[in-house]
């Protein structure tokens, strides 16, 4: 159970770093007095977000349990089948996540920004 949660929050939790990034640019953008910088952040982002899941893979390959099929008890070696099954894992759900997680951080704070507080007593007609 020891090696299992880390490896478990570490598949859980992949898309959580890049929301928080979305959701740091947004608020970093609407701040910016300066134009064209929207393009600049959604590079930055783009590129966060490839080497977001790069890293993810490297650092699942350095920690990759036993009991994951096709790995080894040595902690040092990885079969191939079990790196091409941690590279299927980055590239079908990691990428993909994370891009979605972030740009939905992004746009859901620009449009919490946007929209003025109301509460639901004003909303409501009497």
């Amino acid at each position: 159970m020891p090696d299992r949660l880390p490896s478990l929050i570490l598949l859980v939790g992949f898309w959580i770093p890049p929301a928080v990034a979305g959701w740091v640019a947004a608020g970093s953008l609407q701040r910016s007095t300066k134009r064209g910088r929207g393009a600049r952040t959604y590079a930055v982002l783009a590129s966060f977000v490839l080497g977001y899941a790069a890293a993810w893979f490297f650092l699942n390959l350095s920690r990759m349990p036993p009991y994951i099929p096709g790995a080894s008890t040595d902690p040092t070696f990885a079969p191939p089948r079990a790196v091409a099954g941690l590279a299927v894992v980055a590239s079908a759900l990691v990428l993909p996540g994370s891009a979605l997680a972030c740009a939905l951080a992004f746009r859901r704070h620009g449009r919490m920004r946007r929209r003025p507080s109301t509460s639901r007593e004003s909303a409501e007609p009497r």
